[in-house]
């Protein structure tokens, strides 16, 4: 076989597209072709797309697609301002007044409420709140906050001990234990059917969850820190001012999907129905109620929570939604 290298390749190619150009006017003129026309009343879905406006150019954007909710937080900003560990000295908390009892147990559901972000986060992204670019930014970010706030509230209770964990110091209830069966059994089996009944305004209903369960802790911690002095106090003031970036987030996402919308709204109010903000992660915490009374035994505490909740069932149609638990506190002064 002989192969002649003086030969330009272009001529070959375009001979290749003539004999594709010819096959397909053949194609098109030949009788199955005429046969099978485009069905009528079919638009061509190219000649719909929008050129002008914010969707120019794209397919499938048009006033079907929920626009991207903007409030006033910079999350590009929270994400690049870095954080880091909430340095504890332990020596010094060993040396001054030790804890109450009180106050360890408070401080322990405040503990491990901060520690359920990683199954919060778990909750939001395995639905359609996942496809908010912001949402999903901001989380990133804030799982680390909640990690290290939780860890200095832990280094309080056990000193920076390598592995002790602040224990519940009663045992869950039947429900509880029945609840966390749901939560990591059946819960993940129900996601699917969630994202369809619900669809994109399931993210108004994380978003309030969050903003109230945010405030209570900011709550909570405002409460413990007036009980205490010296490292502690500093300690819980340093988580504090920390939390107050997630509040602001959650807050905001909150009423600008709540407002702007009556089905967000309604879904929403579905979601606070399903379980309490103040079960991290889900579960209800064996020591929540007897946390309360010494979180809300002072009138203005107690009110701070109560308002923690108010701030986002206020915007929900329908009657108020209270929580279960804050029912329990003296009404005095809230």
């Amino acid at each position: 076989m002989t192969v002649d290298l003086t030969a330009d390749p272009s001529a070959h190619a375009d001979d290749d597209r003539d004999r594709t150009t010819r096959a397909r006017t053949a194609e098109a003129s030949s009788p199955e072709s005429a046969a099978s026309p485009r069905p009528v009343g079919t638009p061509d879905p190219h000649a719909s797309m929008p050129t002008a406006g914010r969707y120019a150019g794209h397919l499938h954007f048009d006033e079907t697609i929920t626009p991207v909710l903007r409030t006033d937080f910079d999350v590009e900003a929270y994400t690049k301002r870095g954080t880091s560990r909430i340095a504890v000295d332990t020596e010094l908390l060993a040396s001054q007044e030790p804890l109450r009892d009180q106050e360890r147990l408070a401080l322990a559901v405040l503990q491990r409420m901060e520690s359920s972000g990683l199954a919060e986060a778990r909750t939001m992204l395995s639905t359609v709140t996942a496809n908010e670019a912001r949402i999903t930014a901001f989380l990133a970010t804030w799982l680390v906050d909640r990690h290290w706030q939780s860890r200095a509230l832990r280094d309080l209770l056990t000193g920076d001990h390598p592995v002790e964990r602040p224990a519940p110091s009663r045992r869950p209830s039947r429900l509880a234990v029945l609840r966390r069966l749901h939560v990591d059994r059946v819960q993940p089996l129900l996601t699917p059917l969630w994202n369809a009944a619900a669809g994109e305004p399931v993210a108004a209903g994380h978003m309030a969850r969050m903003a109230i369960q945010e405030a209570s802790l900011v709550a909570g911690l405002d409460a413990i820190a007036r009980r205490l002095g010296g490292e502690a106090e500093r300690v819980v003031r340093t988580v504090r001012a920390r939390q107050e970036a997630a509040v602001d987030f959650f807050t905001q996402e909150a009423i600008g999907r709540i407002t702007r919308s009556r089905k967000e709204a309604v879904v929403a109010r579905l979601v606070l129905s399903l379980g309490s903000p103040l079960h991290g992660g889900g579960v209800p915490d064996p020591d929540l109620d007897a946390a309360l009374q010494v979180l809300g035994a002072d009138p203005r505490d107690r009110a701070g929570l109560h308002r923690a909740r108010r701030e986002i069932t206020r915007l929900l149609p329908g009657p108020d939604l209270p929580d279960a638990h804050l029912l329990s506190l003296p009404r005095s002064g809230a």
